[in-house]
């Protein structure tokens, strides 16, 4: 489990209190995190030797699912091996490119063959989280401190129910959040 992206202490002053709830500051922070991850589909945190398994789509590009990509370790192909430079490339955004011309032995060698199976062993993310989004966490996890008690949207009084509503939670991501998370985002395919 990788560290969390801000600590109770900076939520704390982040918020101006003058003492906080260590742990529910951390359930706050855990549940930030959680929610900026969904909406970017990416982990963020650096993880060494991840394993994809991909599928070929039969062009030459494949998108690896988590970016900053900072090293691709293996990369088999119906399980043989492939040969970085020769057979693929790789770069950052998490595009691999399948090398070699494009008709080879009667078939396109340029291409991830339709349907086959890829799997690669690479390492992602960012050693240190950035900037935005350990603001944004705070700014998420601060709405979220703040305004837990005026969350409820609906009550029920047989059964007892009651709902709640994200963004009078703080849960839900501001236009202007959106905004500074986009660069971390999996972007669009042609990336």
């Amino acid at each position: 489990m990788a560290s969390p992206w801000a600590t109770p202490e900076e939520l704390r002053k982040h918020l101006r209190l003058p003492a906080i709830d260590e742990a529910a500051a951390a359930a706050a922070i855990a549940a930030a995190e959680t929610i900026i991850r969904g909406e970017l589909r990416q982990d963020i945190d650096a993880v060494t030797d991840d394993t994809a398994l991909l599928v070929g789509n039969g062009r030459r590009l494949l998108n690896l699912p988590q970016m900053p990509v900072t090293a691709v370790a293996s990369v088999h192909q119906d399980g043989v091996l492939l040969t970085h430079g020769t057979d693929y490339r790789w770069n950052r955004f998490g595009i691999l490119t399948r090398l070699g011309e494009p008709l080879w032995r009667g078939r396109l060698a340029g291409c991830w063959p339709l349907d086959a199976d890829v799997t690669v062993v690479y390492s992602h993310g960012y050693p240190v989280v950035p900037a935005a989004v350990k603001q944004v966490c705070l700014q998420l996890a601060g709405r979220a401190w703040v305004r837990t008690s005026t969350a409820v949207a609906t009550e029920s009084l047989g059964d007892r129910s009651i709902g709640y509503d994200k963004d009078r939670t703080g849960e839900e991501l501001t236009a202007y959040e959106l905004r500074l998370l986009e660069p971390y985002a999996r972007g669009p395919e042609s990336r």
